[in-house]
């Protein structure tokens, strides 16, 4: 996959599963062989990596990171700043007024041991919140109570103190479907972005998780504008998560891939002809491992595993992993933009 993507200048990569990784060498051989660029799905998060004041820990992250490398990979990292999976101890500290200190102390210690080893960090995580009724659009979390919103400026500032090769990155969901709650997401995610680069803050690229699913319409033309809106503000655009929840899809096998690649080619489509566009990862490789099959609300009532991802339980390619590919080859060769926003 990655080939044919890299002909147009895109990487194609996949988020990885550390203990698939470590149990199942098929696992680690389909990555090699098709992706360009790597992302830990979960190591990399303070819930994993920090669990208690005592346990900071890089094995799993280190694993993945090693695998990347000795397959001339390039890594993502995922994620500095999210309200999700906040353990305990860290919401104390927060809550007692430490968090500059520990945002400090936390990135130091996760981008540090990295540091010229990361292409991109996701530096915040889902911080888009309209519903929430804020001014500014922000989603109310603890990192917000603790620090206002200057957590986000500080996040980015204190990652490109630490790492100033990677790129910082401001990594969201839901802005790709056709809605009126995902319009107001894409008017504060462009107002915010305004607001970080006329305050020098770095960031230099928007991730787009690209978690589809059929409830919503994909509107190609809105998209099209959302995409060229944002490269119009000098940022490159990476989708981070790609998958297709096929949960509201026929129950026959040959309908539900014909649903699930005509969405995916249609998305595909519009990001590839964006010359800002740089990777596009798929939450993991293989339906074996996505969360749309082990997460309760995203499963299937009938039971039927979802044909989310290019590959299947067995590591063979399915019909999507065609129609991706297809779609890079048939993709518009932007390398020369891409090369140079690579280099910003």
């Amino acid at each position: 996959m990655n080939a044919a993507a890299a002909r147009k200048g895109v990487a194609y990569g996949s988020a990885v599963n550390g203990v698939t990784l470590r149990q199942a060498p098929a696992y680690g051989q389909a990555l090699a062989r098709e992706a360009g660029i790597l992302v830990s799905e979960n190591a990399m998060k303070l819930t994993y990596a920090w669990p208690a004041p005592d346990a900071l820990g890089f094995a799993y992250a280190d694993e993945v990171v090693a695998f990347a490398e000795g397959n001339r990979q390039r890594m993502r990292g995922h994620t500095l700043v999210w309200h999700e999976g906040l353990p305990a101890w860290v919401g104390e500290r927060l809550a007692a007024g430490q968090g500059e200190a520990f945002l400090r102390r936390w990135i130091g210690a996760m981008a540090g041991r990295y540091r010229g080893r990361i292409e991109a960090w996701d530096v915040v995580n889902e911080i888009c919140g309209p519903q929430d009724g804020r001014p500014d659009g922000l989603l109310r979390t603890p990192w917000l109570a603790a620090l206002g919103p200057r957590f986000v400026d500080l996040a980015f500032r204190i990652q490109h103190e630490v790492d100033p090769r990677a790129a910082g990155v401001w990594n969201e969901n839901d802005l790709e479907l056709d809605a009126d709650w995902i319009d107001r997401r894409r008017v504060m995610v462009l107002k915010t972005l305004e607001g970080l680069r006329a305050r020098g803050v770095p960031i230099r690229r928007l991730g787009l998780q690209g978690h589809l699913y059929a409830k919503h319409p994909l509107n190609q033309e809105k998209f099209r504008r959302f995409l060229r809106e944002v490269a119009a503000l000098g940022l490159a655009i990476e989708i981070t998560e790609f998958d297709i929840n096929d949960k509201d899809y026929s129950a026959d096998l040959a309908a539900r891939d014909r649903a699930v690649c005509d969405l995916a080619r249609r998305f595909l489509d519009v990001v590839l002809d964006e010359p800002a566009v740089l990777n596009v990862l798929t939450w993991d490789i293989t339906n074996r491992n996505s969360w749309l099959n082990a997460n309760p609300e995203r499963r299937r009532a009938d039971g039927l595993v979802q044909r989310a991802l290019p590959l299947d339980e067995a590591m063979a390619r399915t019909p999507l992993w065609r129609a991706m590919h297809r779609a890079f080859s048939d993709a518009p060769d932007h390398r020369k933009v891409r090369d140079r926003l690579r280099k910003a």
